[in-house]
């Protein structure tokens, strides 16, 4: 096959080329069967003694209202007795598939008021219908939104952020770079307490943050250096414009906090045993008895981020709490920090191999007690409730035998009294009660959709089962789900967790090719873990004939630190002895899928990933689809890449280039690439594809460009067909056992 540069249609033309995918009519087939009931439009009671939600029954909607107490359910109303009131009162035909309303608000007598934005009824406890008005328009309760990082924070500052002091006698101005005192008492007189900064070089920038008692204030002190500039492109709108982007180091823009006083006889800043360089600065919070200013730093390099600390009297800095390890602290996910008062303070710490909460005495930088602790990993924190003493918090992997990636919502009480509030094995996603005295629990997995329960959000217990989403008419139509898989990694050490989607339709008397969906980025866990009907990126490809498969291999967080720091410096193992171990054990359960015929896909560091399997474990993959991917760690974003490859560069990131391998390549590798990338820079691809050709690959690769497309082009209509045509040629058709 020749190389081919496709500068593919513009998008106009594109969208009027575009037929409904090939995939469609199965879509379609399972579509309507794959409308399973849920509670919907819940609404508490004031109380929360009372709850109703809206159920899906016969092609319509059942309202139902739950006892919190007791758990018992019962009909919210006379549905065929409502209808025919409505029906009278509106002049319309009122059914079960179209009510007049969209919400029942339960009332503490025991009544429901029907709701539209604009209409309401009362409906009586005879079932009679008398006139009501909505009540506030309040969003029903949503659910929480978990997985996406450390979640809530508050950091205590009693600092006064402006120009003029607490007792406006003084006033800060920043001219030049420079610090000017002004006593606003005495005529504006000035002190120029700096003489040495230069503006947007090496200056003095605010906001001023003053003590309570006016005595002192803090600041930054800059220095400014120009951030490399990258021009994004773009051919169909016919643009071009620059976007600020750093890369591996490259020297960057540093704040130094500094403390003067008021006096104008003293400042101070952290010296750089204190204060290493940083990759970012962040708040200048006072205490409230104005002894004390506090400072958040992330080291360059990412092995540590911390707090310092300024002590007026001693006028001197120091470390106050820092969290380190000589490879890497991902800060971007680790970060915590929740003052419960000027004192104490929850911070967050792999410090034991896993990730969990401390509480830290904010004066003395000591650990008094571990909040959470043991061998699994405390994701986020959904709510400190400091009044009651408790935390609702995200646990990964508590429940031994069950998928460690499975996420359950936890409360840790007074005596760290701690409570598995989603006991039931699945991954769980809750909807908290406005009063948060309970909630609602979707629990599910792969292959098992979700059951509904009303639990106490106080001890997690069951109150009442709202419903089970009802899995039979998909099977009926002949859908079949994802099932879960687990294996040992490389070593025989730990399990390794994923997801196969079998061929549809599977002929036992056939053997088919296997794609893995990678995505290895070392931020993240990426397999699957709870029901998805459909999962376009698995189903399109198994309906062509291919195993899919998807699984996270060490390197990967979520899994403690040893598994996660396998990627230090060392991407491209991407966790592939890990991949190959565990799709040798599933090929053992699952004789159809064919290892001498394995492809894999992914975009981003996913295409990364893609680009390592083919050049370093080419006899096992055979053929890949690398989207946007980060070719070389040198060319792509600094506060990625210098988070697993360090600062400063070292050989290492020569080590990881995909270039460096590129005469490994023995099959076929598809490399798309949106034209006007902003993610990652399009010379990444373009780099790596000249180092294919220089190689001798011309005949093995397709080079795809998309015209205006950002990052994530593979993912288009368009590039999904002609990725799964590149991969039907590469692998070929089902072949008889």
């Amino acid at each position: 096959m020749l190389l081919r540069l496709l500068l593919l249609a513009p998008l106009a033309a594109i969208a009027q080329a575009n037929l409904p995918a090939e995939w469609q009519k199965q879509y379609d087939t399972w579509y309507w069967p794959a409308q399973m009931a849920r509670p919907e439009n819940v609404r508490w009671s004031d109380s929360g003694r009372l709850m109703a939600y809206a159920w899906k029954e016969n092609g319509g909607q059942s309202w139902k209202i739950v006892d919190c107490a007791s758990g018992m359910i019962r009909p919210a109303f006379d549905h065929e007795k409502v209808a025919a009131a409505l029906s009278a009162q509106t002049k319309a035909k009122v059914t079960a598939k179209k009510w007049p309303f969209s919400r029942v608000v339960p009332l503490e007598d025991g009544r429901v008021r029907l709701e539209s934005d604009t209409v309401a009824w009362v409906v009586e406890a005879d079932q009679r219908l008398t006139p009501g008005q909505p009540g506030p328009k309040v969003e029903a309760p949503a659910p929480e939104k978990t997985g996406k990082g450390p979640g809530e924070s508050k950091r205590l500052s009693a600092s006064k952020v402006r120009a003029e002091s607490p007792n406006g006698e003084l006033k800060v101005e920043l001219r030049g770079g420079n610090v000017i005192l002004v006593d606003l008492k005495n005529g504006n007189a000035e002190t120029k307490l700096t003489q040495d900064g230069l503006e947007g070089k090496d200056g003095f920038i605010g906001p001023i943050h003053w003590s309570p008692d006016g005595r002192h204030f803090a600041l930054w002190r800059e220095r400014s250096v120009p951030v490399r500039q990258y021009l994004v492109t773009d051919s169909v709108k016919q643009t071009k414009k620059s976007i600020s982007y750093d890369k591996p180091g490259d020297d960057r823009t540093e704040r130094i906090p500094w403390v003067f006083s008021s006096d104008g006889k003293s400042s101070g800043r952290p010296s750089p045993d204190v204060l290493p360089r940083t990759y970012s600065t962040e708040r200048l919070d006072w205490s409230a008895d104005s002894k004390r200013l506090l400072s958040e730093f992330i080291k360059r390099g990412f092995t540590g981020h911390g707090i310092i600390e300024y002590d007026v009297e001693r006028r001197s800095w120091r470390r106050l709490v820092t969290e380190e390890d000589p490879k890497f602290v991902y800060s971007f996910s680790t970060r915590y920090r929740f003052d419960l008062d000027e004192h104490r303070t929850l911070w967050l710490s792999e410090r034991s191999g896993w990730l969990h909460l401390y509480s830290v005495d904010l004066k003395t930088g000591k650990t008094l007690d571990a909040v959470t602790g043991g061998q699994w990993v405390m994701k986020e924190v959904l709510k400190v409730d400091e009044k009651a003493g408790t935390i609702t918090l995200v646990a990964l992997g508590r429940v031994p035998g069950e998928n460690p990636y499975h996420q359950h919502i936890c409360r840790v009480g007074p005596g760290r009294a701690f409570v598995d509030l989603t006991p039931s094995d699945g991954n769980h996603e809750v909807t908290f009660s406005p009063d948060r005295k309970t909630l609602i629990d979707a629990a599910s997995r792969v292959d098992q959709a979700p059951t509904y329960t009303l639990r106490s959000a106080q001890d997690g217990r069951a109150i009442a089962t709202l419903g089970q989403a009802e899995l039979a008419p998909l099977l009926k139509a002949g859908w079949s789900p994802t099932k879960p898989f687990v294996a040992k990694d490389r070593e025989g050490k730990f399990d390794i967790w994923g997801v196969v989607t079998r061929p549809h339709p599977l002929d036992p008397k056939k053997k088919y090719p296997v794609i893995e969906n990678i995505y290895a980025g070392p931020h993240g866990s990426f397999a699957p873990r709870s029901f998805n009907w459909w999962n376009r990126i698995h189903r399109e490809i198994s309906l062509r004939g291919f195993y899919v498969v998807q699984m996270d291999g060490r390197g990967t967080n979520n899994r403690g630190k040893e598994f996660h720091q396998a990627s230090w410096r060392n991407l491209k193992d991407g966790g592939f002895p890990d991949r190959i171990a565990w799709m040798q054990a599933l090929a053992k359960k699952e004789p159809n899928m064919d290892l001498s015929r394995v492809g894999i896909f992914g975009g981003s560091a996913g295409g990364q990933n893609t680009a390592h399997a083919v050049l370093l474990y080419g006899d096992f993959y055979k053929a890949g689809a690398a989207d946007c991917g980060c070719y070389d760690n040198r060319i792509d974003k600094l506060w990625w890449n210098e988070q697993w490859l360090g600062y400063p560069l070292g050989p290492w990131y020569d080590e990881n280039s995909c270039a460096k391998y590129a005469a490994n390549l023995r099959g076929r590798l598809f490399l798309s690439v949106g034209e006007s990338d902003t993610n990652v820079d399009v010379k990444c691809s373009y780099d790596f594809r000249d180092a294919l050709l220089r190689a001798g690959k011309k005949e093995q690769i397709e080079f795809h460009v998309v015209p205006g497309a950002n990052h994530g082009a593979g993912e288009t209509d368009e590039m999904r067909a002609k990725r799964a045509r590149f991969f039907e040629a590469a692998l070929g058709k089902p072949l008889p056992l």
